[in-house]
């Protein structure tokens, strides 16, 4: 591993090393980590890194006191130094650049701008080095003036190659931050010729606001307080428009250490920032959602949930990272479920669907779930995305939406339409198990008199009465219903005999006839026609008709009575 190859990284903490070598790792650059800062020095005066990644709080010597160590030996002084550190406070970053920092990354990393800081020293830092060589050639040759020249001619000629080929802005100024020369990407981006940059000061591209702050870097570094200038600024193109861009400005000087000039390098960071923007809004949208997002890695382990998941389920993030969303089963759902659900998520990229979860205090409650695959370059799953929102309220308005429109709100039995679906249900195991089902047919001989008698109102608390009476003679499988007005029906399954739907029906005219109806006393008179599945029909309709035609041949025999449907 030589100088050329290889990036330093210093951080005591194992976690953070892992991090930053598989970031780098993952863009080709060939990262060397240590954990132990006093080692720090005897690494790099045996294999002079590129760049050193150096975290600030280390035990035993923290960063800045290697930092000061590294620029105090003359063969390590230009080792660029990046400051990794989870502090923002200004003083402390000053702190950093007095002891001879270049640059400073904040955790957590940002690896897009984690990549673009590491690439733009380490280009700085292989250029510094080609100019290192080549004057150190010329030094060398200084001798012959003949070779002297042609070598200061085949070294300006590289330099200028690599200026030019370079895929980042790069400009040579003199002591007075005037521009002695640019390379192609600069004039490109600029908008100005190479000629033109010629006598310009740094601050003629700069937006106002920033010229101030540039000029008291640039004499910071002309001094020596400062070995290197970095900042993010806003600049200004030849036609006016204006983008955002890193700035780093560093001074060059001579044998005696004095500043001759400065190299300045220029990275347009428009989508960098158009990137932040996104990352931003889209940190946004998960924290202020209403409804509850949780993201899994490939292993489909919990890696962020939102706020709102938290306020749906209970849970606080602390107690499902590292889990799969599993914990949350209500055992609602069958193995069979889960396997056709992922199933479509592996296929499709994509599921979405009602699932019942269970909440941290142990509820269980409906929700909403959509799941999204997200995939790397490679195809493989890198995340899964879910999306999620409690319908416990919906379901609850739907079940009275049903029950309202499957119940009579008077007498709460079930209405014609529940009665309809009953009945065809009954029929239908019936015929599976060869079994009997009974029909009553209701009706009240003389609940128009109680209506005129006691009015309307007396005439309602009576039916209700009857729907109280008749569920009271049913077992608990069978089934009363009010079909209209003053008919009521009962369904009867799995009976043993016609006689006995026979009995039950007794039952129910001697248990209405019981009830005291008016201030006379008298009794109400009931009706009942009965049919019998299969013997009297095969489907609802004609058993229905049956027991209709039933009730009324009671009421012609005499009425406060039961009469089974002919046939039988």
């Amino acid at each position: 591993m030589d100088s050329s190859s290889y990036v330093l990284i210093v951080d005591d903490q194992h976690s953070d090393l892992r991090l930053l070598e598989s970031i780098l790792k993952g863009h080709g650059f060939r990262p060397l980590s240590l954990t132990d800062p006093t080692k720090v020095l005897a690494q790099c005066r045996a294999q002079p890194p590129l760049l050193i990644l150096l975290d600030i709080s280390m035990p035993e010597l923290d960063g800045f006191e290697v930092c000061t160590q590294l620029k105090a030996d003359h063969l390590l002084a230009d080792i660029p130094v990046l400051f990794l550190t989870s502090m923002r406070d200004m003083s402390d970053r000053l702190r950093g650049f007095k002891a001879g920092g270049a640059d400073f990354l904040t955790k957590p990393y940002e690896p897009s701008e984690l990549i673009a800081r590491v690439s733009t020293h380490i280009k700085l830092r292989k250029t510094q080095l080609e100019l290192a060589r080549r004057n150190q050639e010329l030094k060398e040759k200084i001798s012959d003036l003949e070779c002297a020249h042609a070598a200061l001619l085949e070294s300006q000629a590289r330099t200028n190659a690599v200026l030019n080929n370079a895929g980042i802005c790069i400009g040579v100024l003199d002591i007075n931050c005037r521009y002695e020369k640019v390379n192609g990407m600069y004039a490109r981006i600029f908008g100005y010729s190479e000629e033109e940059f010629q006598g310009m000061r740094l601050w003629d591209i700069l937006r106002p606001d920033y010229a101030e702050q540039s000029q008291a870097a640039a004499e910071r570094l002309r001094s020596g307080q400062q070995e290197q200038h970095y900042a993010d600024k806003v600049f200004v193109r030849k036609n006016g428009s204006q983008f955002p861009g890193g700035h780093w400005l560093s001074p060059q000087r001579d044998s005696d250490g004095g500043c001759r000039g400065f190299v300045c390098v220029i990275s347009d960071l428009t989508e960098q920032k158009e990137a932040e923007h996104k990352l931003r809004l889209a940190h946004t949208v998960f924290e202020t959602s209403s409804e509850g997002m949780l993201i899994t890695d490939e292993d489909n382990r919990i890696v962020m949930v939102n706020p709102a998941f938290t306020a749906i389920t209970g849970w606080r993030s602390e107690e499902v990272i590292g889990r799969t969303p599993f914990f949350q089963n209500s055992n609602r759902h069958s193995r069979e479920f889960y396997r056709q659900m992922w199933d479509t998520l592996l296929t499709n990229d994509r599921w979405q669907g009602e699932l019942w979860n269970c909440r941290r205090n142990g509820e269980v409650y409906p929700l909403w779930l959509s799941i999204s695959v997200i995939r790397g370059q490679d195809g493989g799953i890198v995340n899964h995305v879910a999306l999620f929102s409690d319908i416990s309220e919906r379901k609850k308005a739907e079940e009275i939406l049903r029950y309202q429109a499957m119940h009579d709100p008077l007498t709460k039995l079930p209405n014609r339409a529940m009665f309809d679906e009953r009945l065809r249900g009954a029929l239908a195991r019936a015929r599976r198990k060869q079994s009997l089902v009974a029909l009553l047919y209701l009706d009240l001989d003389n609940f128009k008199t109680v209506n005129d008698t006691l009015g309307h109102a007396a005439g309602d608390r009576l039916l209700q009465l009857v729907a109280e009476t008749m569920q009271s003679c049913l077992r608990v499988e069978d089934m009363a219903a009010r079909i209209g007005g003053d008919e009521f029906c009962a369904i009867l399954e799995d009976i043993c005999s016609v006689s006995h739907a026979a009995g039950i029906a007794e039952r129910i005219i001697t248990s209405l006839g019981a009830l005291d109806c008016s201030p006379d006393g008298y009794g109400l008179r009931t009706s009942i026609g009965i049919a019998v599945y299969p013997h009297h029909g095969e489907d609802a309709e004609h058993l229905l008709r049956c027991a209709d035609k039933a009730m009324y041949t009671a009421k012609r025999l005499g009425k406060g009575r039961c009469c089974l449907a002919a046939g039988e």
